[in-house]
């Protein structure tokens, strides 16, 4: 890969939207911070990883999408500065915390889907809390109370934001009768034309991890229809997989952990079972009905009926938490097989993200890592970026991710300290990515305001060669001072 100054130098002059500065952060020369901001993870491991690679299949490599041990022990000795670990072994990404999702039916009061005791009297908040096995966040007790505003479900380390704005939640509903009117001209089109697609009608699917999945079952066999849809699968390894859609046909797929990384490990074993699991160093607040198990200052102003209400009898919920987003990236056959590349690519310029391309038989994935990887490239944490071949890309990317449209965004957490984050605010600064969405107060353009604000956002991932757009999704970048970070909540 050409070094961050000679990309940016030869398309500075052509490519002025971008705004690519010539002076930004080089790739491959002294690094201004060595624990992360360094040469490639893949890079530094060539060698172990072609060990690696020679003792896999092809087929093998999608475990780079697989969640690493979520039981490594949480006792190691961390950095005095920063609880976050540092090293070889964990992306630069640190934390794949929320995704923000438009709800307009969040707040309506329906009959709840399931007719167990402790419930909420809302479809779409007993969707999660009850049957997915989310918690609730502390912080959407005023959200509650008033049946307006964004809704904060949690599990393990992260969360999903449910929102009910009234002017985005009308975009969705656009959204959904245009992508209505797609299916029912598919329909009614050729069969090579209703293939091209690859079957894939969604905008991501959000994979959700746990310990057991026979909790999740008996609450699916007991759930309404209008919450969601669901099926099982089994795959080859024996592991079950639960799909499940819900009212606004957004696609949620649980699987069970993987309890063991380390099988056939010819290079020394567990060497890595001193090394937490961010996982394991971060927790979300929940509302907890047994206060033996939350602490005062946690349950403090929180209504009895609140608690009784939305309230689990220990701070650790049933949903382990987010495992992995696939986002599907709709591409021409004759862009099929590099845009996958262009996105690894994008994030292993502007974070130094560990970052990989397989092939699963049906097309091409980029798979951003996050939070520590293990010796055989499974990350506890993955973001996917699948090719989607189609005859029109462009309608349906107007379609599904233009500004308003979707209103669901992602937040990352970068680095194990504000020097990481700024490097990273700075790679983003001198590319032109930052980017202000008018429905939040934060207005971040430049490295100063990103560092007083500890966050940033952008939208556009660009190829780093000529700065073309393939794929349009909004980023919250933020740093682990930032006050929200969920490290130390155990």
């Amino acid at each position: 890969m050409m070094g961050r100054q000679s990309l940016l130098a030869s398309i500075a002059s052509t490519v002025v939207l971008i705004g690519w500065a010539v002076d930004a952060f080089s790739h491959h020369t002294t690094v201004q911070h060595h624990h992360h901001y360094r040469w490639s993870i893949v890079q530094q491991s060539s060698y172990r990883w072609s060990c690696r690679m020679q003792k896999s299949s092809s087929s093998s490599l999608l475990h780079a999408a697989e969640t690493s041990n979520n039981n490594a022990s949480s006792s190691s000795s961390l950095s005095s500065s920063s609880i976050i670990p540092s090293g070889e072994n964990y992306s630069t990404l640190t934390l794949l915390e929320h995704m923000h999702l438009l709800n307009p039916n969040v707040h309506k009061q329906q009959q709840s889907t399931t007719t167990n005791n402790n419930k909420s009297d809302n479809i779409m908040i007993d969707f999660f809390t009850n049957t997915l096995g989310f918690g609730m966040d502390p912080k959407s007790v005023n959200s509650l109370q008033s049946n307006k505003g964004v809704v904060f479900v949690n599990a393990g380390s992260t969360q999903l934001h449910l929102n009910d704005d009234e002017e985005y939640c009308q975009k969705l509903d656009e959204l959904l009768l245009r992508r209505q009117k797609e299916d029912l001209a598919t329909s009614s089109s050729s069969s090579s034309t209703k293939s091209s697609s690859g079957g894939h009608k969604h905008l991501f699917e959000i994979g959700l991890r746990y310990n057991s999945l026979k909790d999740l079952k008996n609450k699916l066999a007991n759930c309404s229809g209008d919450a969601c849809s669901y099926d099982m699968t089994t795959l080859g390894d024996g592991r079950e997989i639960v799909r499940m859609t819900d009212a606004y046909d957004r696609v949620f797929v649980a699987r069970e952990v993987v309890m063991d990384l380390n099988d056939d490990d010819d290079d020394g074993g567990n060497q890595q079972e001193d090394e937490p699991t961010i996982s394991s160093i971060c927790q979300q607040k929940v509302i907890c009905n047994n206060t033996n198990n939350s602490s005062s200052e946690e349950q403090d102003g929180i209504p009895t009926e609140i608690v009784q209400q939305y309230g689990i009898s220990t701070p650790q919920t049933t949903c382990q938490g987010i495992d992995f987003i696939e986002f599907f990236v709709y591409v021409t056959k004759e862009d099929a097989g590099t845009t996958a590349e262009k996105i690894a690519r994008f994030y292993d310029f502007f974070f130094d993200a560990t970052t990989s391309v397989v092939n699963d038989g049906k097309s091409d994935i980029a798979i951003i890592a996050f939070g520590k990887i293990d010796d055989f490239g499974r990350a506890e944490q993955s973001m996917l970026f699948r090719e989607v071949v189609v005859d029109n890309p462009q309608c349906h990317q107007a379609a599904h991710s233009d500004d308003l449209g979707t209103g669901h965004h992602i937040a990352i957490y970068v680095g194990n300290c504000d020097e990481d984050y700024k490097v990273a605010a700075s790679n983003c600064v001198d590319g032109g990515l930052l980017w202000v969405n008018p429905q939040f107060e934060d207005k971040v353009l430049d490295v100063d305001s990103a560092m007083e604000c500890k966050q940033f956002r952008f939208k556009n991932i660009v190829d780093i060669e000529t700065g073309e757009t393939l794929y349009v999704l909004e980023h919250e970048i933020r740093s682990i001072s930032h006050p929200l970070f969920p490290g130390g909540n155990y």
